[in-house]
């Protein structure tokens, strides 16, 4: 009985042992502050918990790498802008280009650490070759080639060969930011540049065509200016020159009526010009008009004698011959001016070819 008493009592003491060591132990771990904790190294690939996150992570120095200085950050500019002229690369989207396909230059192609460069062919690629197979990984699948960096050294380097059935295309490959990266080399056969070349040709050849064709309604409109300011002045000139008298005489004949309407004088021509009407049922055919002038002498007591003779003037005819029946048209004499002396006076002459309906007008106006 005495022994069990004094196994209990044993155990209750070892027990309240254990339970001030831990206390104990609690105590210490919460005296020891949180700044004091020191992590030796990271796991940049694992997130990390939450009695960490509001520590600073450590830089490229802390790590063992040096950071890039500003001065190697230009030399990376300088040298996309090179490969950028080099290559000849029309940008289409960022870090995607076009390419006209060569075998006779070396293009430059950079890779990125944890991205893939497509190189997107006009056809099949037959063949690839790349010559370091440790730095750099290559798939190909029909048209397209991807090239992926598989190691971490910056400043890994190959070459790359491409042979497609309208020749070999050579790669400089190197690794650079990914800000700077060729993520797509689009290619295209020599003959889709001829193409794009020719339509560009084309579409000039048209608008050059329109440009000629607008040109031309231009200069024809000038021309048509130009004509028309001519004549306007023309007519000024003329009637600032041209010495007009109203006649109004006029002769009948049966049937037949002839009017004298005016007498001009422009520049070097005098104009006399008149109208025939006919009211007869047949056509009045004119052969023949005239005019002239004629001389009168006088008799004693002032009358005048019958003149003596007809002096016809040289003359051109325009009218409309023959004259139809019930019509009226107009004619005109065309000749030289003349200056009628004293008892001189004028006189006009209409004939028909069978002479049966002569009409005469005498001692009309007349132009000195």
């Amino acid at each position: 009985m005495k022994k069990s008493y004094f196994i209990l009592i044993s155990l209750f003491i070892i027990t309240l042992l254990a339970a001030s060591k831990r206390v104990s132990a609690n105590e210490t771990k919460r005296s020891v502050p949180q700044e004091d904790i020191n992590f030796e190294t990271y796991d940049l690939s694992k997130k990390q918990t939450s009695n960490v996150s509001n520590k600073k992570l450590p830089s490229q120095t802390d790590l063992g790498r040096p950071e890039k200085s500003e001065e190697e950050k230009d030399i990376k500019k300088i040298d996309l802008e090179t490969r950028k002229k080099f290559n000849k690369l029309a940008r289409a989207t960022p870090q995607i280009y076009k390419v006209t396909m060569r075998s006779d230059v070396v293009f430059k192609l950079q890779t990125a650490l944890g991205y893939v460069s497509t190189i997107d062919l006009p056809e099949p690629a037959l063949k690839v070759f790349i010559g370091d197979q440790e730095l750099f990984k290559a798939g190909v699948y029909e048209r397209e080639v991807l090239i992926k960096p598989i190691t971490d050294y910056q400043d890994a380097r190959t070459n790359l060969t491409i042979v497609t059935d309208s020749g070999r295309l050579t790669f400089d490959v190197s690794v650079g930011a990914p800000e700077t990266a060729d993520f797509v080399l689009d290619f295209r056969l020599p003959e889709d540049d001829v193409f794009v070349e020719n339509a560009y040709e084309k579409r000039i050849h048209e608008k050059e065509t329109v440009f000629q064709k607008e040109y031309q309604e231009k200069e024809k409109n000038l021309d048509q200016k130009a004509k028309n300011l001519a004549d306007q002045k023309l007519k000024q000139d003329v009637a600032h020159h041209a010495t007009t008298l109203m006649l109004r005489k006029h002769e009948e004949e049966g049937d037949i009526r002839v009017n004298l309407v005016s007498l001009s004088k422009i520049g070097e021509k005098m104009y006399l010009r008149f109208g025939v009407r006919n009211l007869s049922s047949t056509p009045y055919k004119i052969s023949k008009a005239v005019v002239g002038f004629q001389t009168y002498g006088r008799k004693n007591l002032g009358l005048m004698k019958d003149p003596q003779g007809l002096i016809e003037f040289q003359s051109e005819l325009e009218i409309t011959n023959p004259v139809l029946a019930s019509s009226y048209v107009y004619g005109v004499l065309v000749f030289s001016p003349r200056a009628l002396g004293k008892n001189q006076y004028p006189i006009f002459l209409l004939f028909e070819e069978d002479g049966k309906r002569n009409l005469k007008i005498e001692r009309f106006k007349w132009i000195p």
